[in-house]
């Protein structure tokens, strides 16, 4: 059931962000040969780009924390000698951004509790900002699961119930350069 529901969100993230990256290409191109082009613009073609791009951002970087690809400057590598005191500090940051995803869950619902009382809408197509606005809840959800499973998993290696996987700098298969 558990790699169900794992493969299931994977499916879903997949196909929001091939949707919504499609829909933006399209969008930003419309509105490039309408302006350029034809010399005629489209109103509203940029509120419509910016909602549907808050989708591709916030369900973007829930995919990185599922696929724990997010952007980081990793010096441990060259710090840390032993794979298993790698995986004490990887436990640790894990745990920090844990608590860091509980805060921004927190803050989103907050936001999305505001925005259902007081809705605010685009200014020249009058779409409620709430459709974009829930994406960022939604991925709060996503990244809060998805840290905590990564905390298990460093959880589960330092108690020597898995395997260390986590691989140091010098460990990695070297590509060569020429």
């Amino acid at each position: 059931m558990a790699l169900f529901i794992w493969k299931f969100l994977e499916r879903a993230e997949q196909t929001i962000l091939v949707i919504v990256s499609i829909t933006v290409t399209v969008l930003v191109m419309i509105e490039v040969i309408l302006r350029y082009v034809f010399a005629h613009p489209l109103m509203g073609v940029e509120e419509l780009a910016t909602l549907v791009a808050c989708w591709l951002y916030f369900i973007g970087s829930a995919h990185a924390s599922r696929e724990r690809s997010h952007i980081m400057a990793d010096v441990l590598n060259t710090i840390v000698k032993t794979p298993r005191n790698f995986v004490k500090i990887k436990f640790f940051i894990t745990l920090f951004t844990f608590i860091m995803t509980i805060i921004f869950l927190e803050w989103s619902w907050g936001y999305i509790r505001w925005a259902l009382r007081f809705p605010e809408y685009t200014p020249s197509l009058r779409l409620p900002l709430l459709y974009a606005q829930i994406s960022m809840l939604i991925s709060a959800v996503l990244m809060v699961f998805y840290t905590f499973v990564e905390l298990v998993d460093y959880a589960l290696q330092l108690l020597g119930k898995r395997e260390i996987t986590v691989k140091r700098e010098e460990e990695l298969p070297q590509v060569e350069k020429g």
